[in-house]
């Protein structure tokens, strides 16, 4: 049996640059990998062919065990590479909350794609592994990186990034909210047109000003932290500006939501020990779990 580990990621900033023909937005991000929480894979092949799931834990009664993005990796490298197919069950753990914005599905894809490849005897090189990826999920392709990088497109564009944020402090608040990330850009696209902004579906006519716009900027970080579902998800959940905003009040030079919510993080200087303490213990709470992290 082989035991992987599957951590998740935060979106620092996200921007939506435009929305293509087939209804698929498209956005500008830098999504940066945490240890925690994380998702645990326990691997074992059998002599039964097919990849069978089993989830365990609170979040086994969400999971359909049939239908995930395991067994959508498993099929589609499957389809992928020219030797046959060990049978495969996985058991797998939840820590990584669903519908918080932090990739946990994909997260689980990516690491096994990349279990497979390496056991398989006509493994796929990088260029083939990710564009497999991106068939089973959008965020799946950067789960194949081990660092931060800049994702733009609809998440096929993946380039490595250094931003220049080590040692500064980053704790991440989970609130027992689940946040339908279809939901959530339907209501952004709803707002959009709202106000007069909306792209067509034929074209990206998003102003080229923001769209161009990178969180990095000669390697530098740009620590505003914008993400465009912000008003649309707040209204839903006000529950999340109040997180958002506590942050702030303890000390957090930015903040911002991760992807699509719910989950809220914020950043601190790289001194503000007693600050990320204190953030820690006012927003840890019955319904929510807060990890803090050093960059």
């Amino acid at each position: 049996m082989s035991v992987v580990i599957a951590g998740c990621k935060v979106n620092l900033g996200l921007r939506i640059t435009g929305v293509r023909p087939d209804g698929y937005h498209e956005i500008d991000s830098l999504f940066y990998p945490l240890s925690r929480p994380c998702d645990q894979l326990k691997l074992r092949i059998t002599e039964t062919p097919g990849i069978v799931v089993r989830c365990e834990g609170p979040a086994s009664a969400t999971l359909d065990e049939s239908d995930n993005t395991l067994t959508r990796a498993y099929a589609a490298f499957a389809a992928a590479v020219a030797s046959p197919m060990p049978g495969l069950e996985v058991r797998l753990r939840k820590g990584i909350p669903s519908g918080a914005g932090l990739g946990g599905g994909s997260s689980d894809a990516a690491a096994l794609l990349r279990w497979l490849n390496s056991r398989t005897t006509t493994p796929l090189d990088a260029q083939a592994l990710a564009a497999v990826a991106l068939s089973v999920g959008a965020d799946v392709p950067f789960f194949l990186h081990e660092g931060p990088c800049r994702v733009r497109g609809i998440g096929e564009i993946v380039e490595p990034v250094r931003p220049h944020l080590s040692g500064l402090r980053l704790v991440l608040v989970c609130p027992g909210i689940h946040v339908s990330t279809p939901r959530a850009f339907a209501d952004y696209d709803a707002h959009m047109a709202s106000v007069g902004g909306s792209e067509s579906q034929n074209n990206l006519t998003r102003d080229q000003s923001k769209a161009n716009g990178t969180f990095l900027s000669r390697g530098r970080f740009d620590a505003d932290l914008d993400n465009d579902l912000e008003t649309v998800v707040f209204a839903r959940h006000p529950e999340l500006a109040d997180i958002k905003a506590t942050l702030l009040r303890c000390g957090a030079v930015a903040a911002s939501m991760s992807g699509s919510g719910s989950s809220i993080l914020g950043l601190f200087g790289r001194e503000a020990i007693v600050e990320t303490q204190a953030a820690t213990a006012t927003l840890q709470g019955e319904n929510r779990r807060v990890y803090a992290h050093v960059l």
